[in-house]
């Protein structure tokens, strides 16, 4: 009886789980300033010794003067997005810095309203070792006149940057490594899903020393090995870089699944012009909350039915055991 009591509780927990899975969604914010900069990104090929001149628009949006002022900032890939984060703390530096080749960086007075453009300077040093650089060209928005912050408080001002890769040609490391498929509902990864899956996503890792642009094609398979979706990754028209040292996720929207089942998802991916191809396979379970507790039903009758059927025979046994 204790036992019978025992698969009682754990079907009707697994009942209760698959019925109170949460619906998981992301949301993305965006935020402006009274501070505009462009393009926002400059990309070079330069060898040691060389220089290039980058030409930046600036638009002060307030309604009051301000005084752009000029820093260079290094940073790292957040290891999902690719985006940028910025290090801002004293100290902090990457071996990947561009803070030694800029120079004629200056603060920039701006009125309301107006626009301008400045030219701001890069130059490789001589005996530059040969590999990837970046860093971003930041402009912070500082009311004109206004007096530094006291000890002990912080200042808050809207800043923008434009960013700057250059590759120093030379004895380039190419090495990538395709990590694995994500599957997706909302942010939720797995396997298996009472949802249907929305988005795909291929991690690529970058262990070289320049930059790469990785591209490629996505396909989704039923059980029945029929495509039911194909997508291109990485914009063509404008290839998003992988960092040296770093990772990063390329997601694209899924769609045509809608029956339940098991579900294959294959990528290649190629990242120079060469021809190199790396392919991975995923499978996924994609099984509606309404299938899931139809199959739990069933499995609780059938586990019952066996318990009763048990219990009958042990007391038939019993009975014919006594005659």
């Amino acid at each position: 009886m204790q036992t019978f009591k025992r698969l009682l509780t754990a079907v009707a927990s697994l009942l209760l789980l698959l019925s109170s899975m949460p619906l998981v969604s992301a949301q993305a914010t965006a935020s402006g300033s009274g501070l505009s900069i462009s393009p926002t990104l400059f990309e070079y090929t330069l060898t040691p010794g060389q220089s290039a001149n980058l030409s930046i628009t600036l638009k002060d949006a307030t309604v009051g003067a301000i005084d752009a002022q000029a820093v260079v900032n290094d940073f790292v890939a957040d290891g999902t997005t690719g985006n940028p984060k910025i290090l801002t703390q004293p100290g902090a530096s990457s071996p990947n810095s561009i803070k030694n080749f800029v120079y004629q960086l200056s603060n920039v007075p701006l009125n309301p309203g107006q626009q301008k453009i400045v030219t701001v300077g890069i130059h490789i040093p001589d005996g530059t070792a040969p590999g990837a650089y970046y860093g971003v060209i930041r402009y912070k928005a500082v009311p004109t006149g206004a007096a530094a912050p006291a000890p002990g408080q912080v200042a808050l001002t809207a800043s923008v940057g434009t960013i700057v890769l250059i590759t120093v040609p030379g004895n380039l490391r190419t090495l990538v490594k395709l990590n694995s498929l994500h599957i997706y509902h909302g942010t939720q990864d797995g396997h298996f899903f009472l949802n249907k899956p929305d988005h795909i996503g291929v991690e690529i890792q970058n262990l070289g020393n320049g930059f790469i642009r990785p591209f490629g094609t996505v396909e989704v398979q039923n059980m029945f090995h029929r495509e039911i979706d194909s997508f291109q990754f990485n914009n063509p028209k404008q290839l998003g870089n992988v960092l040296p040292n770093s990772t990063r996720i390329f997601t694209n929207a899924v769609s045509g699944i809608s029956q339940p089942g098991r579900y294959t998802v294959s990528a290649s991916v190629a990242y120079t012009s060469g021809g190199n191809v790396l392919t991975i396979k995923k499978t996924f379970w994609y099984i509606p909350t309404w299938l899931a507790l139809t199959i739990a039903a069933i499995l609780l009758i059938l586990i019952l039915l066996t318990i009763r059927l048990y219990v009958r025979y042990r007391r038939d046994a019993r009975h014919s055991y006594r005659r």
